[in-house]
């Protein structure tokens, strides 16, 4: 654990989120080796490159866009929503797709 930790450390300096270190140090062995887990299964580098990435304008044809019917992911059986994650992920990795539904607030702290 104690190499793990060190990895984790290293990322979280590196993309500027030392103060999880201190909350880290806090937590029982059980969830510290979890959160650990969590930080060394983020990719950083994708997420610092999609935050730089939000606050850029972006060109779209408008004629492209379509409507789609509301849906709400926690009524979707775990099997139909997990198929639709991964193709939404994948979609949005090739540059094919991106939807993001602001309610509540979060147009402001996304930037938009």
């Amino acid at each position: 654990m104690k190499e793990r930790l060190k990895q984790a450390k290293e990322i979280l300096k590196q993309y500027h989120q030392k103060h999880i270190i201190h909350r880290l140090k806090e937590l029982e062995t059980e969830k510290q080796e979890k959160m650990i887990e969590q930080i060394l299964s983020i990719d950083f580098e994708e997420l610092e490159e999609l935050y730089e990435l939000a606050g850029k304008p972006v060109d779209i044809e408008l004629s492209e866009l379509e409507p789609v019917a509301a849906l709400n992911p926690k009524r979707l059986p775990k099997k139909v929503y997990d198929e639709f994650k991964t193709i939404g992920e994948e979609a949005v990795r090739r540059n094919i797709l991106a939807v993001v539904i602001l309610a509540g607030g979060q147009g402001t702290r996304l930037r938009s």
